[in-house]
């Protein structure tokens, strides 16, 4: 991770200004973005586990509050019907003293949807006293066939336009995802450096109506955490036409398996090396705002392939703001839930 220079905030807030700003009609995302792009580069206070982060201060917001050859995580026990998640055992269990206002309670049932994902609601609700929740999340809506780092979110003027009563643009789809957040303690956020990650991070923020935005910048979350021959999935990219049969194949059925590491041991690395490396050391909350390559795989291991993400065979593909959360207890037992940020749970 690295420290969020004021070169890439001015860039970011260029970027911003000519696609978001001008059109944005919400007076507290546009003050945000203002404040966001115009910060001084001296650095604040941070929480433990955000390291040479970048603290942003944010105005008060107006919101409210199937066969795979996936293996399951060491230790993983099956959810039952009644949509409990699965726990995972950690190699480095401890026993960290709670507060004394703490009861431990049985973690509570899910509703999980056909496509074996929970609202990220839900999930957030369900977190105890003595968890801390990582949610490892797909960015908002960004402009079809633009993917490269510059591309921002979307962002409609007038009345969002809208699915099943959700919104379709980014930005609003992000702070939707916000206010199922709501909560007296503050969030601390990690990105990739896509712009359109890091804001989707701050209008999560935004939406929970946090008055700061501590954040960091990470290379880890892509498929190049997974990638071990660069070069033969550029060719089967460009072969298949659509890298997402590529994905899907490899994650779901281990098809293409010279192009990638393997699954179950790259997932825990990145689980013990970032999203959840010991209770003691995290913070209550946090988001890491992440891309659809990456969500897809991380998320066969942690469903044993159960969740449909499967485009090779239906055709089916993580939607905006859906993810993984991970939710470590102290006793350092994981368990893992993946979720839909908004209605819709797959395109």
């Amino acid at each position: 991770m690295h420290k969020i220079s004021r070169i890439s905030l001015a860039f970011t807030g260029a970027i911003l200004s000519a696609s978001l700003l001008a059109a944005c009609g919400d007076e507290n995302a546009t003050a945000a973005f203002n404040n966001f792009a115009n910060q001084s580069s001296s650095d604040q206070a941070q929480p433990s586990t955000i390291s040479s982060s970048s603290t942003e201060q944010l105005p008060a917001s107006s919101a409210d509050a199937n066969s795979s050859s996936a293996t399951a995580p060491d230790g993983i026990s099956s959810s039952s019907d009644a949509g409990v998640p699965p726990t995972q055992s950690s190699s480095s269990a401890g026993n960290v003293e709670l507060d004394p206002g703490c009861v431990e309670t049985p973690v509570a049932a899910i509703p999980i949807d056909t496509n074996g994902l929970a609202d990220i609601a839900d999930v957030f609700k369900s977190v105890r006293c003595n968890e801390k929740a990582v949610f490892v999340i797909r960015h908002g809506e960004r402009e079809d066939g633009k993917t490269s780092r510059e591309t921002p979110l979307t962002y409609y003027e007038g009345e969002p336009d809208s699915i099943g009563g959700e919104p379709t643009d980014g930005i609003r789809q992000a702070q939707a995802v916000g206010k199922k957040l709501i909560s007296a303690e503050d969030f601390v956020f990690s990105h990739t450096n896509y712009v359109r990650t890091e804001q989707t991070c701050l209008n999560i923020a935004i939406g929970r109506g946090q008055q700061t935005f501590p954040h960091d910048t990470t290379e880890l979350y892509s498929i190049s955490w997974f990638k071990k021959d660069s070069e033969r999935y550029k060719f089967l990219d460009d072969s298949t036409g659509n890298v997402r049969l590529v994905i899907a194949g490899w994650a779901f059925d281990n098809l293409y398996a010279e192009v990638f590491y393997n699954l179950k041991e790259k997932s825990e690395e990145i689980v013990k090396k970032d999203i959840a490396p010991g209770y003691a050391s995290m913070n209550k909350y946090r988001v890491i705002c992440t891309h659809d390559d990456f969500v897809v795989p991380f998320t066969a291991y942690v469903s044993n392939g159960t969740v449909n993400y499967k485009y090779h065979v239906t055709s089916h593909w993580p939607y905006f703001l859906t993810g993984v959360a991970v939710i470590i207890d102290n006793k350092d037992q994981i368990r893992y839930v993946p979720f839909r940020g908004l209605g819709i749970g797959v395109e």
